[in-house]
Order: C-alpha cells, then structure tokens, then sequence
C-alpha cells in the first residue's frame, strides 16, 4: 500500500500525519517513509524511536523510487512538498491513496477543494500502472465546535470524498516523531488506528 499526504496549505497536520501513519503500521507491517519535501521536515524523526525508516527523495526520479520500496515494503508512506510542483505529481501518481489532511477552517476548506480537484485531474489522466490515484480530504486538529461541525457538512454536501475517521488537535501527534507512536490505548492512537483501518477498507489491503 503506498499513501501520500498531500496539501498546499502549510500547518495542516501533513507531515505529523503521514509520521503517525508510518509509526503506526510499523508495528504489524514493514514499512518505510518517504520524505518528498525540499523543507526536510521529517529530519527532526527518531528513526530508532519511531522503528521506521526514513527516506528522503526530492529527484526527479520519485515515481521509481516509489516502485522500488513498494516491492521492498508493505507500506510506503509520502510526505510531499506543501506546494504544487512537477514532482509532488508524479509521486501522487504512483500511490495507491492521497490523503488530504485539512484544518476545520474556511482558507484550509478552499486549499482541500483545490488538492482534491487536482487529485481528479490526475485520476482522469490515469495513474500508475494504468490505474488512478483514490483520494479523501481528513480533517486534523479537528474538535467539538461549531466551525468544525460546519466544515464536515461543507465537504459531504461538496460530493468531495471525505474520511468518516478525523484526527484531533493532540500533543501527542505532535510529539511523535522524537518520542514514537502515542501509548496504546490512548484516544489519540484509537483515532490514527481508525483512519489507517479506513484506508484499508477503501483499498482492501
């Protein structure tokens, strides 16, 4: 299974979410991630914590970076840059799914909007292997208010494909890539299990 993380809007949760994903699937499965970003920002992991390696690749030859770890890993997780570049593409191309992580805000919404109808754009085109990219917006830093409320009814009524599974604003993400996955049985491993076991569904993997 290979899933990116995709967004143009900076500090919506991408490169948390795509670390806990990783460290969540180590647990049971191999996995590796992929660091796509000229920014780096997954340099700052502990990769011996995290029990995932990571890679980073920001060449023009991603796409045959993806299918060589997808022959070596059960799961290749890809963090992109938060911008729209030639590569970010190519790497959306060769993955299974993209997530779109979006903050329960109205600017975050229109970014979403924006990556989703890119991502349908790529899917028409056709994706790796003659197949196409399946895609989701996820809400992250979501919590019981009235704009988050607002903003999921806003994508169900959009026709957008949305995740039922949503991630909250917690510590514990953001502290992740130095101190590992959040302890089991915590709410905020309960929520990274659920949109993992969502995709799973989705992509019966």
């Amino acid at each position: 299974m290979i899933v990116s993380l995709y967004s143009t809007k900076g500090g919506c949760g991408k490169s948390t979410l795509a670390v806990c994903l990783a460290a969540y699937w180590s647990q049971t499965k191999k996995t590796v991630l992929v660091d796509a970003d000229p920014q780096a920002s997954l340099s700052v992991c502990r990769q011996e914590v995290l029990g995932v390696p990571v890679l980073q690749d920001t060449g023009k030859g991603i796409g045959k970076t993806i299918e060589k770890l997808a022959g070596e890993y059960q799961r290749v997780v890809i963090d992109t840059a938060g911008y729209r570049r030639r590569k970010n593409l190519d790497a959306l191309a060769h993955s299974d799914f993209v997530l779109i992580p979006c903050k329960p805000s109205p600017f975050d919404l229109r970014e979403a909007m924006e990556a989703a109808q890119l991502l349908g754009e790529i899917a028409g085109e056709g994706g790796r292997k003659g197949s196409s990219p399946r895609y989701a917006v996820v809400l992250t830093m979501a919590q019981r208010t009235a704009v988050s409320a607002q903003i999921r009814e806003e994508l169900q009524n959009s026709g957008v494909p949305f995740m039922s599974a949503q991630i909250g604003q917690r510590v514990a993400f953001v502290e992740t890539p130095i101190t590992g996955f959040p302890a089991a049985g915590s709410v905020a491993a309960l929520e990274i299990e659920l949109l993992a076991k969502e995709l799973r569904r989705r992509l019966k993997a």
